[in-house]
C-alpha cells in the first residue's frame, strides 16, 4: 500500500513541478526544500481548490432542489427493492444491512446537496447559515480577502457544509435551523436519529452494537426505516418549499 502511495505522491509532485515551469518558468527541485518551493507548492495547491470550488459550483448550478428530492425517492423506491432478493440467510441478513445503511446515505446526501444548492442560489439563506450556525459566526474575514475573493463567504460556507456528517442528527438540527428557523421547528427527528445510530453501529462496529450484541434485521423493520426516512424528508421538503415560497413569492428556485 505505501509503495502505491509513494507512487502516486511522486505522481502528483511531477504534476506540480509541471505547472510551476508553465507557469512560473521556474524549474524547481522539490528534494531540496525551499522557501520558494513552499510558496509556489502553495500556489499550486490553490489552483488544484479553485478548481475542484468551481467544479462544484458548476455540478449544484445543473441541479435544481426537485431533482435531488426526485433522486432521492427513486433510490429509496429501489433499496426497497432489493428486499426481495436473497434466499440464502447469511446474504439476506448482510443484504438487510446494506439497504438499511444505504437508505440513511441517501438522506444525507439529500439533506447536504438541498443545503449546498441553496447556499450558491440564496444569498439570504447563506447568510442567515453563516449568522447563525456555530462553525461560522464566530468566523472573520478581512476587507483585503473580501476584495481578493468576493465570494469567500461562500466559500467558507460550503466548505465548512462539506466537513460535516448529514446522517448525524444534531448536524441536521443545527444546519436547517440556522437556515429556516421557526420553519423546521417541530421536524420530527427522533426517529431518524435513532435508525442513524444503529447504522452507525451496522458501519462502523461490524454489525454489532457498543456490547457487541449481533444486530438482526428482520425485513419488516427495514421497511419501517425506510418508511421513516421518507415521511421524514416528505415533511422537510413541504417545510423548505414553503419557507422559499415565502420568501421569494414563486417556484422559479425548484427549475434552476
Amino acid at each position: 500500500m505505501s509503495s502505491v502511495k509513494d507512487y502516486l505522491f511522486e505522481v502528483e509532485q511531477g504534476r506540480c513541478v509541471a505547472w510551476i515551469k508553465e507557469n512560473y518558468d521556474v524549474d524547481i527541485d522539490p528534494d531540496e526544500p525551499s522557501d520558494q518551493w513552499d510558496t509556489l507548492a502553495s500556489d499550486y495547491q490553490a489552483m488544484l481548490d479553485a478548481e475542484s470550488e468551481e467544479a462544484e459550483a458548476q455540478w449544484l448550478e445543473r441541479h435544481s432542489p426537485r431533482q435531488f428530492f426526485d433522486e432521492f425517492s427513486e433510490g429509496l423506491a429501489m433499496a426497497s427493492s432489493l428486499l426481495a432478493l436473497g434466499n440464502d440467510p447469511g446474504q439476506t441478513s448482510t443484504l438487510h444491512k446494506l439497504v438499511y445503511g444505504h437508505a440513511v446515505t441517501l438522506l444525507e446526501t439529500l439533506i447536504s446537496s438541498i443545503v449546498r444548492k441553496l447556499v450558491v442560489t440564496d444569498q439570504g439563506l447563506m447568510m442567515m447559515l453563516a449568522a447563525n450556525h456555530e462553525s461560522l459566526h464566530k468566523r472573520t474575514i478581512t476587507l483585503r480577502e473580501i476584495a481578493e475573493q468576493p465570494k469567500i463567504v461562500e466559500a467558507i460556507v460550503l466548505k465548512v457544509l462539506s466537513e460535516l456528517s448529514f446522517h448525524n442528527p444534531a448536524t441536521i438540527k443545527a444546519v436547517l435551523g440556522a437556515m429556516f428557523g421557526d420553519r423546521v421547528r417541530g421536524l420530527q427527528i427522533g426517529g431518524v436519529a435513532s435508525i442513524c445510530t444503529k447504522r452507525h453501529d451496522i458501519v462502523h462496529r461490524n454489525g454489532k452494537t457498543v456490547h457487541d450484541d449481533p444486530i438482526v434485521l428482520a425485513p419488516e423493520e427495514v421497511e419501517q426505516a425506510i418508511a421513516t426516512i421518507r415521511a421524514f424528508a416528505a415533511d422537510l421538503k413541504a417545510r423548505i418549499y414553503s419557507s422559499l415560497d415565502e420568501r421569494d413569492g414563486s417556484d422559479l428556485w425548484l427549475v434552476c
